[in-house]
């Protein structure tokens, strides 16, 4: 069903202070206050630590390993994106080519640029890969997935780089060396939930699933016929996400929720936003806002009591989606419109420069 946005009171919401309040302080508390790295550091300091990182990483490779690792900015591969295991275009070179001591500064950028949350989850969405074979193998697949480097790591440059393998694709733009940019975020798993084996319990996506269900079963017969859509396309792999496409917005507006159910709302966008570093969230949000209420809306495709096959959130500038058509299945991604791969942050930065 198409959306006819009403404002209902004040709207717009600043992320800063719900970051901190109650329940979302809750929520995000251990992100703030146990991220891999310090988290009262600086964007600027943030941005001179992942170009070292990556700078050194560079240094490490010989040649051949350096040609399959760094590229130019403008190379088309940089917008190529996959979450299929073994996909043949995928650029980059994976962990299992990477000594231990040169797989180091791969996981400092990966935990300057998430948060302890995210770092884990990411951990935990590899593991469950890796799972199926003897993990100490060097070609187990926990150690396919990919680092690649995009243009010159430098604070005064705009580059960039993605990790990515099976069901995960992390990308990060730094516009002038400094403005990150963390869409296109693709995360999954499959299964969701470890039954069996020395890892049994090991599950990802749990709180994403239970708040999405949980605010589902209190939408009344109104609420529903305004959110439920007939089928989600579901998270792909495309360069950029067309506005147009997803017009007329459809679902329930966040002013047609009541309180309860506009907090789950909230945090179910956090969990994905919270996945990143705070302070990053922080200066994404002050270029455009993550939690613009007056645009949001809730779509999900009815299914089972068990769970929520596909639901929706979108904004104005973002869409979030995720996927679990068959109940241990996840895809998930957050997208930007306008600012995939750093597209809104490079116009912002040669504008300013030029």
């Amino acid at each position: 069903m198409p959306v006819t946005f009403t404002h209902r009171g004040k709207m717009k919401t600043n992320l800063t202070r719900l970051l901190l309040s109650t329940p979302v302080r809750l929520l995000l508390a251990g992100l703030i206050c146990s991220s891999p790295v310090t988290t009262q550091a600086k964007d600027g300091q943030t941005a001179a630590s992942m170009s070292k990182a990556a700078t050194e990483l560079l240094a490490s490779l010989d040649a051949d390993l350096k040609g399959s690792t760094a590229y130019d900015f403008g190379d088309k591969t940089r917008d190529v994106w996959h979450f299929f295991p073994n996909w043949a275009k995928r650029s980059g070179i994976p962990l299992s080519k990477l000594s231990k001591k040169q797989r180091e500064p791969v996981m400092r950028m990966l935990s300057l640029l998430l948060s302890s949350e995210g770092f884990k989850e990411q951990e935990n969405v590899r593991l469950i890969h890796g799972l199926k074979k003897d993990l100490n193998a060097p070609d187990n697949p926990m150690n396919q997935y990919f680092i690649s480097i995009f243009g010159k790591p430098s604070l005064e440059s705009t580059w960039g780089w993605r990790f990515e393998g099976h069901h995960l694709s992390i990308n990060c733009t730094l516009g002038g060396g400094k403005n990150f940019s963390v869409t296109p975020s693709f995360w999954g798993a499959s299964p969701v939930r470890v039954t069996k084996g020395d890892r049994k319990g090991l599950e990802v996506f749990a709180r994403e699933q239970a708040v999405s269900l949980s605010l589902v079963n209190s939408l009344s017969d109104k609420q529903k016929k305004m959110a439920a859509i007939k089928s989600g396309k579901g998270p792909g792999p495309t360069p950029s996400v067309s506005r147009e496409a997803y017009q007329p917005q459809e679902g329930i507006p966040y002013s047609e929720l009541n309180d309860t159910q506009q907090r789950q709302v909230k945090e179910l966008v956090l969990l994905f936003a919270g996945k990143y570093r705070p302070e990053l969230v922080k200066q994404i949000d002050g270029r455009k806002k993550i939690l613009d209420l007056s645009s949001m809306s809730f779509a999900f495709v009815p299914g089972p009591a068990s769970h929520v096959p596909h639901f929706r959130i979108q904004t104005k500038e973002y869409l979030i989606e995720f996927d679990n058509r068959s109940g241990n299945h996840v895809h998930c991604a957050w997208r930007d419109f306008d600012g995939d791969f750093g597209r809104d942050v490079i116009s912002e930065h040669l504008k300013k420069d030029h």
